[in-house]
């Protein structure tokens, strides 16, 4: 999926369900159900049915899933099964004949990514539609034939071409009551690239985007509208686009912030995954509470490069209510299937020594060595060297003294300008009463 058309579904879909309210109009009622990318499950065997989801949010769900495309685990070791007399298993050149295809490695079974979007129960099935959008297809004997009588029958164009018309935006209803011309769709691209150039500076920059009072009124609208305003004073075609442009289209409201952060997150996201490709990895993992009291699981990915070089990415941050084994296993399988990798790609395990994590019987690594006997656990090193450095801090007088005195220094001086003041001046004397003795030597990045 390009670049353009991920940040034309973000922003057109937060527009089609949140009408901007920058110019003093009443915003109307943010929805209580959200769906994130993170959200997705990339194993179709574990999704839930589209009509499960609140109906709010289903066009939302069919839309991620359809930008995500189907799951092809190709480098998945497919197990054999005893049909008919001989041992078969699913066969991945599969998927290079049929692009709908998806497989499910906890169910070992063949799905069908547009009857699990469009089908529409109740009708007459024909060639397994309901099969491949609910329970899965296990056959493999009668495979060939019946995936070749899937791809063509009515129910299954039918999803397909509800798919095409629904990814498309100009044939939607919303479009075709929506009478636009060309010179309010270059404002609206102008709009757009500015706002996302603001963010994708305001994301380097680690700032925040918000501020406390965004109102027009306001003497600090936050960096994001800051910026907005300092851009269009900079550029008069951007100032136009604004001013000329509707103004509940403005592409500057805190949903839109939010997704374009979302789309900019998705494509590094992709560029990993490209970089990754079908390579074997291992994964780094830590636990840590943020700022809002919510347990978070960083995972970090390792992996070779074509030149050779062991790369280290982040993965992203998974929320878990509890760090129990099981389900920080689910929560690592969760977010590898998301990104459409699979365990069986997995070659080694970095945890601290936490009995939850490196355990012999119950622990994480022991999960997943349990479905994989190849992703070898290794004790992580910078954990290892923590803990050589408490141990050799508590049996030396000295360097626990040291440990002691420190955190009470910065913390007597911190608490007082005028005595970092004083620290600083005292400083200072000593390296001149040094420089002028001969002890230490001056240099650009010294001292």
């Amino acid at each position: 999926m390009s670049k353009r058309t991920l940040l034309t579904y973000y922003s057109s879909s937060s527009n089609a369900n949140t009408s901007n309210t920058d110019e003093g109009t009443s915003q109307p009622k943010k929805s209580k159900v959200e769906f994130h990318f993170s959200d997705i499950v990339g194993d179709p065997g574990n999704r839930k049915p589209i009509d499960h989801y609140a109906f709010e949010i289903r066009d939302q769900v069919k839309r991620a899933y359809a930008l995500s495309g189907p799951t092809q685990p190709v480098n998945h070791t497919f197990p054999r099964r005893w049909q008919s007399g001989e041992w078969r298993s699913f066969q991945k050149i599969w998927f290079e004949k049929h692009d709908w295809l998806e497989y499910s490695v906890s169910k070992d079974a063949a799905f069908c990514l547009y009857c699990y979007l469009f089908f529409e129960p109740g009708k007459p099935e024909k060639f397994g539609s309901d099969v491949f959008a609910k329970s899965g297809y296990v056959n493999w004997k009668k495979a060939l034939y019946t995936f070749e009588r899937h791809g063509n029958c009515k129910t299954h164009n039918n999803a397909r071409l509800k798919c095409d018309d629904f990814m498309n935006q100009r044939t939607s209803v919303t479009h075709k009551f929506i009478n636009t011309s060309k010179e309010d769709e270059i404002r609206y691209k102008i709009r757009l690239t500015s706002s996302l150039d603001v963010a994708r500076y305001l994301i380097e920059q680690g700032d925040a985007f918000r501020g406390h009072d965004e109102s027009n009124t306001s003497i600090n609208k936050g960096k994001f509208r800051e910026m907005i305003d300092w851009y269009k004073n900079k550029k008069k075609k951007v100032k136009d686009a604004y001013e000329k442009g509707s103004t509940r289209c403005q592409m500057i409201s805190h949903h839109i912030q939010k997704d374009l952060t979302k789309a900019c997150a998705r494509r590094v996201t992709t560029v990993i995954m490209d970089e990754i490709g079908d390579r074997n990895f291992s994964v780094l993992i830590d636990e840590s509470r943020d700022v809002s009291i919510k347990e978070q699981m960083a995972v970090i990915l390792r992996f070779v490069n074509d030149q050779g070089k062991v790369m280290e990415r982040f993965l992203g941050l998974q929320h878990v209510n509890r760090c129990t084994a099981a389900v920080l296993k689910e929560a690592l399988v969760s977010m590898l299937s998301c990104h459409k990798l699979t365990v069986s790609r997995l070659r080694g395990q970095g945890y601290d020594g936490a009995s939850n994590m490196r355990g012999e019987f119950n622990s994480v690594q022991k999960l997943i060595r349990g479905e994989n006997p190849y992703a070898f656990y290794v004790h992580c090193f910078a954990h290892q060297l923590q803990l050589v450095v408490v141990t050799v801090a508590t049996f030396s007088p000295v360097i626990a003294d040291f440990f002691n005195y420190v955190p009470l220094i910065v913390n007597t001086v911190g608490a007082s300008c005028m005595r970092k003041d004083v620290l600083l001046a005292k400083h200072h004397d000593v390296l001149l009463q040094k420089v002028e003795n001969g002890e230490i030597s001056t240099g650009r990045g010294l001292n």
